[in-house]
């Protein structure tokens, strides 16, 4: 079993977590200072599952497992990305270019949906067409202007830490994906990122499971600039699904193994219902409010900085559409901005 204390002991960032997988921590810029991914050994050589995000400190900590795995040019068969997600795929444009050759050009697997988001957005970031989009989203939330400028040159520059990108081959999810020497089942798994694709391997019962359940931290659940209302209810569809799931460990896309599925699972739903009703006493207590002051008696927004910040606009969004779905709150258009009422 592992658990918050064996892997803060962790003294280095690559760990064996199965006879064939190991687990690389790398760095990220933000509150949240790590993402998992992982590595599969087989007969026909490697396969990569998520990337991180290109920074000169991750790259360093991929050389050094490189060495440690004695993985050569020749030795990476394929790269998988659960979603795309500046963390989970940054890498893998460099990844890509650092293992194929004349003669090969190593794939970087992505589902249909998740290439659409890309192409829909990291594939345009920092154009006019997405600076207006960014802008009248945060604009209809109520986040102050000056506030929405900066979230948005903070986006542009974590899509800089994306670059090169890869040339993407799309997933046949109705069929089975061998990874290693392991044949795993392709799961959706909506909500965080609505594309998102996690992989179960039945024969071991063990899931890669992405950024869809967490330990110690929920995965963000929001509604973004270019996202479809439903975002939180595909997310409880999703949970539901995955409780038909036997799984004795799963491999997340932060924080430590999860050992216990069905509870976390469980625990994931609590969570949401309970953000639901303090959303809904927002509403309730201060008639008009906008999103922005909702996720700031929600999240104490005062505490977060603009990359936490943007993240719980987005969380806050998707729990009101939930409500709002639900009947149980109005969103009204005034004056440009969402104002919310029961």
């Amino acid at each position: 079993m592992f658990d918050e204390l064996s892997w803060k002991a962790q003294a280095h960032p690559l760990q064996q977590v199965a006879d064939d997988i190991w687990q690389l921590r790398l760095p990220l810029p933000y509150a949240l200072d790590h993402v998992n991914v992982y590595l599969i050994h087989g007969d026909q050589g490697w396969t990569i599952v998520d990337c991180g995000l290109n920074t000169a400190q991750g790259r360093t900590v991929w050389e050094g497992a490189f060495k440690q795995l004695h993985i050569g040019p020749n030795s990476v068969e394929q790269i998988v990305l659960t979603h795309i997600h500046p963390d989970h795929f940054g890498l893998a444009g460099w990844l890509q270019v650092r293992f194929s050759s004349a003669e090969k050009q190593v794939p970087v697997w992505v589902s249909a949906e998740e290439h659409h988001f890309f192409e829909s957005l990291w594939a345009r970031i920092g154009t006019a067409e997405n600076e207006a989009e960014s802008k009248g989203y945060y604009t209809r939330c109520g986040f102050p202007l000056e506030e929405g400028e900066k979230v948005r040159k903070a986006t542009v520059r974590t899509g800089e830490h994306t670059l090169p990108h890869p040339k993407f081959s799309v997933l046949d999810e109705a069929q089975p994906l061998k990874m290693g020497d392991r044949v795993w089942q392709q799961v959706p798994a909506a909500g965080h990122s609505d594309g998102q694709v996690i992989f179960y391997d039945a024969a071991d019962r063990v899931f890669l499971s992405g950024d869809q359940l967490l330990m110690k931290i929920t995965p963000n659940v929001g509604r973004w600039p270019n996202s479809e209302l439903g975002v939180l209810e595909r997310y409880f569809e999703s949970l539901k699904a995955l409780k038909s799931f036997d799984v004795r460990m799963a491999f997340p896309g932060h924080k430590w193994l999860i050992g216990d599925w069905q509870q976390r699972l469980a625990e994931m739903e609590q969570h949401h219902a309970e953000r639901l009703s303090t959303t809904l006493d927002a509403v309730t207590k201060t008639p008009g409010i906008d999103v922005n002051h909702v996720s700031k008696y929600v999240f104490r927004l005062g505490d977060l900085d603009i990359h936490q910040a943007r993240f719980a606009i987005a969380e806050t969004l998707a729990h009101l559409d939930l409500l709002q779905a639900q009947g149980a709150i109005q969103q009204n258009l005034e004056d440009g901005v969402w104002r919310y009422h029961v």
